[in-house]
């Protein structure tokens, strides 16, 4: 199965994840929502985003733990985006060591997501 032309913002807190598809969406992409690891997992599964920005510190699995879940069922072709409120050396590298392929720092640089999410036609 192919990819779905979506990103998937998953984060735990509504207010930032809806503000994060609002922004996803102004911008010409097709925003999926999740706001914990089982539920991305099941919108990842149905729809095959090209990008998933996942929040590091979720309650229960975190974003390191998701992107190696995601990693070991869907290979390396979606594009994963750890976002983060942490200055933790140590956070980011596990984030990294998990195949995760950018830690984005909050408040998010939107000119960076930008530059690193897939241009829209």
């Amino acid at each position: 199965m192919g990819h779905d032309e979506a990103v998937l913002a998953d984060d735990d807190d509504d207010d930032w994840r809806h503000t994060l598809q609002m922004l996803l969406e102004g911008d010409g992409h097709r925003a999926l929502s999740a706001s914990s690891a089982e539920e991305a997992m099941s919108v990842i599964a149905t729809h095959r985003p090209i990008c998933a920005l996942l929040d590091l510190h979720m309650p229960g699995v975190s974003g390191a733990e998701l992107a190696r879940r995601i990693r070991s069922q869907h290979g390396t072709d979606m594009v994963l985006i750890v976002l983060t409120g942490s200055v933790e050396d140590t956070d980011q590298d596990d984030a990294e060591r998990a195949g995760v392929d950018y830690v984005l720092h909050k408040p998010l640089d939107m000119k960076r997501l930008r530059g690193i999410l897939p241009r829209v036609s």
